[in-house]
């Protein structure tokens, strides 16, 4: 494994979303292992899974190094894989997401999450668009579907703290399960529980479809693109007191 501060918080996190951070480089939708992986040999894995997630947070986090590495490069590191940085960064450049050079890895995960909140707002109805409105704080001037869609963006775009981080929390952690059948659960309610339930639906389907138009079908990508989410949603909510409360 890199050392890498970038994953370093991953010793922090619950037991599930451990779990589901190494059933995402482990298993495919189908839940069948992936040809590629390297984990669920390993003794520390054999030792440690399902109940023991956090005794193996270094081995998930070389795992997704590993994955995120190209192959001939990995030869020349040793088989140790890419950092976490390079591997976020190829994920924004794959999904065409803007970041600036100079942005940090936690300013380049809220853009990558901010921009699948985005497409996914902009496809709501205008009764849960309203209602996410009320529950963030903003007033629309109109109940027409695109100004009050665009009020909420113009909010996530401005950066949100406290207020906005659950909204893009919980939508943007729900495109693992979207993407690979499993994800983490939340225990909240009202309209923020129903805007991240709606994307478990057929809609959600559309949205992912819609908005992730790029080849996602090599091995690497389709392991990646959901790893890097899920991490960033991980350390949205380890970043957020509030958030801790929230989950589960």
């Amino acid at each position: 494994m890199i050392v890498d501060s970038n994953l370093s918080f991953l010793q922090y996190c619950s037991n599930d979303e451990l779990k589901t951070l190494c059933d995402t480089l482990t298993h495919d939708n189908k839940g069948e292992v992936r040809l590629s992986e390297q984990l669920t040999d390993n003794d520390v894995y054999l030792r440690c899974y399902p109940d023991n997630m956090k005794g193996m947070w270094q081995e998930i986090a070389a795992e997704l190094q590993r994955f995120g590495g190209n192959t001939f490069a990995n030869i020349f590191r040793g088989g140790v894989g890419a950092s976490y940085e390079s591997i976020l960064r190829d994920v924004c450049k794959k999904m065409k997401v803007r970041i600036p050079s100079c942005s940090t890895v936690e300013e380049i995960e809220i853009a990558l999450l901010t921009k699948y909140c985005e497409e996914t707002i902009g496809s709501m109805d205008i009764d849960l668009l309203h209602e996410l409105s009320v529950e963030i704080g903003i007033k629309p001037q109109s109940y027409n579907k695109q100004i009050v869609a665009a009020a909420i963006l113009v909010a996530l775009r401005r950066g949100g703290g406290k207020v906005l981080a659950p909204v893009i929390y919980y939508i943007g952690s729900n495109i693992s399960r979207i993407l690979i059948g499993r994800g983490v659960y939340l225990a909240t309610a009202g309209v923020l529980g129903r805007a991240a339930a709606a994307l478990a639906g057929p809609i959600g389907w559309a949205l992912t479809a819609g908005w992730l138009a790029f080849d996602i079908a090599s091995p690497a990508y389709r392991v990646t693109v959901p790893a890097v989410i899920q991490v960033a949603c991980m350390r949205l909510k380890h970043n957020s007191h509030f958030l801790t409360a929230q989950c589960v």
